[in-house]
């Protein structure tokens, strides 16, 4: 699990936060330190702004020799997920994340939700 936090925009209050490591989907906890509500859940995430192009080369005569593809991998993922509160607390969150491609680093993100009654969080995690 990946370290991190998540604040009320409402009125500051802090939980602990973690985000399952993972490629694709996977857990979320967090628990909110002035009521103890425990939550859990899921997200999905998938890299973006990636691709392939392919283009053609000419001779110096001008005419076409042949194409060149190239890859370029995702450089961010986005996700989403639901926590649900053991008290009755629904957020739902939308999340960056970095990735990271060695696997002694953390992945680290940001992310914003809202709950099933309005307010607002924003969420942090990641790093070593």
């Amino acid at each position: 699990m990946i370290p991190g936090h998540m604040y009320s925009l409402h009125d500051g209050t802090e939980f602990v936060f973690a985000i399952e490591r993972s490629s694709g989907k996977g857990i979320m906890t967090a628990r909110n330190l002035k009521t103890g509500e425990v939550f859990a859940g899921t997200y999905t995430a998938m890299l973006v702004d990636g691709g392939v192009s392919t283009g053609a080369y000419q001779n110096a005569w001008g005419f076409n020799t042949g194409t060149v593809t190239t890859r370029k991998p995702g450089t961010r993922g986005v996700g989403k997920g639901i926590l649900r509160g053991n008290k009755g607390t629904i957020i739902s969150i939308s999340m960056d994340i970095k990735p990271s491609w060695d696997y002694r680093v953390n992945p680290s993100g940001f992310g914003e939700g809202t709950d099933n009654k309005g307010i607002k969080y924003q969420v942090q995690f990641g790093g070593k």
